[in-house]
């Protein structure tokens, strides 16, 4: 083989303990005279940032005796994060021919993640008085938020700092080491405890200045990234409250 064209989907989660991502690699060969396979390398802090650019090891293994004749040059990454453009939001740092071409690998690094990807969100509330609430999601400046009234799609807004508040608010955490709040050895002590208390940054989205019709209202909560709206987050859905429209003055 003289050239190799990878494709990569990064799913990692801003925040989220590294470990946890799941790298998806597409060699664009339905039938593929050899293997491939994909690991995180050089990532010495515990959690994911905004601002880090993930290094990634390739290991390709040839199958039947397939051989490889690679040098850095012949190959390309696609981030399909990043429009599906070969060589956009992925680089080629270094490529290796092992084991008398029956084995390569390639070393790649990926864009900023503030570039690609957003954060989580935890949890979506309703109040009964028609507020909407939610934790912020780390790299998101706006959320789309679709509203479903019976069963029903009523109403799609993008809400952001035009039309939320925000506040600080103290929430509950269990005790787990891949998703502790400190991103530390701190969290083998939480690990032993039931919970622990974390101050998050909530959103809030007055829901009722869209209510014209009495009903059962949820919420459909996406975070959109912070740079390129199209990059969207994990969807969180509320529970339903029952609602009526608010009584204006003649």
């Amino acid at each position: 083989m003289r050239s190799l064209a990878l494709t990569i989907d990064p799913e990692i989660q801003i925040g989220e303990s590294v470990g946890t991502e799941n790298i998806i690699i597409n060699n664009g060969k339905e039938n593929s005279d050899y293997e491939a396979s994909v690991m995180t390398i050089n990532h010495k802090d515990p959690v994911w940032g905004l601002d880090d650019e993930p290094e990634l090891l390739i290991s390709l293994t040839g199958k039947n005796n397939y051989k490889f004749s690679l040098k850095k040059e012949d190959v390309t990454v696609t981030n399909l994060l990043t429009g599906g453009v070969a060589g956009n939001g992925a680089t080629v740092e270094e490529v290796k021919v092992n084991n008398s071409g029956y084995d390569a690998t390639v070393k790649v690094k990926l864009a900023k993640l503030a570039l690609t990807h957003t954060g989580k969100i935890d949890s979506v509330k309703i109040s009964p008085e028609g507020v909407v609430s939610w934790d912020e999601a780390l790299g998101s400046t706006s959320y789309e938020m679709r509203v479903m009234k019976d069963g029903w799609s009523y109403r799609t807004v993008i809400a952001d700092e035009s039309n939320t508040k925000a506040h600080k608010e103290t929430m509950e955490v269990f005790g787990d080491v891949g998703k502790g709040p400190t991103g530390t050895e701190k969290d083998e002590e939480i690990k032993a405890q039931e919970k622990t208390m974390r101050v998050e940054n909530v959103l809030e989205y007055d829901l009722k200045g869209l209510v014209n019709e009495s009903g059962n209202y949820l919420v459909v909560v996406v975070p959109l990234n912070g740079t390129n709206s199209m990059i969207r987050g994990d969807k969180v859905v509320s529970g339903e409250v029952w609602l009526e429209p608010s009584v204006r003055e003649s």
